[in-house]
């Protein structure tokens, strides 16, 4: 009997173990979807800069399909001139893209430098 005691512990701890490992698991296959899900989005938004939404100093959001939030925060960086003599703003653009509303709060951000090229010298 005082065997088949310290057996059936052993079982129940190497189930916990188990249960336990498969839980990290899945949540990190969960957060590896969604950095590569947002990163896709962010990088389509900001690419999209000057194209799906205008190039002025502000903040701009929608939600994709997907229910997946994105902002867009544009800050001014500078008027270059270019070695043929052309002026051209240039604009910082971060792009924040977030979970779906109740799915979690994690958000990805990805930033970079956009030339504005409808200015003219």
């Amino acid at each position: 009997m005082f065997e088949f005691l310290v057996a059936f512990t052993l079982f129940v701890l190497f189930l916990a173990a188990t249960f336990a490992a498969l839980a990290v698991a899945i949540r990190g296959d969960h957060k590896a979807a969604f950095l590569t899900l947002g990163t896709l989005l962010a990088k389509s938004k900001l690419a999209a800069a000057g194209i799906e939404y205008p190039l002025s100093a502000g903040t701009i959001g929608g939600t994709f399909t997907n229910g997946y939030r994105w902002q867009a925060k544009i800050y001014r960086h500078g008027i270059i001139e270019s070695a043929s003599g052309r002026s051209v703003r240039a604009f910082q653009v971060q792009v924040t893209v977030a979970e779906p509303i109740g799915a979690g709060e994690r958000t990805i951000s990805l930033a970079g430098v956009e030339i504005d090229r409808g200015l003219r010298p």
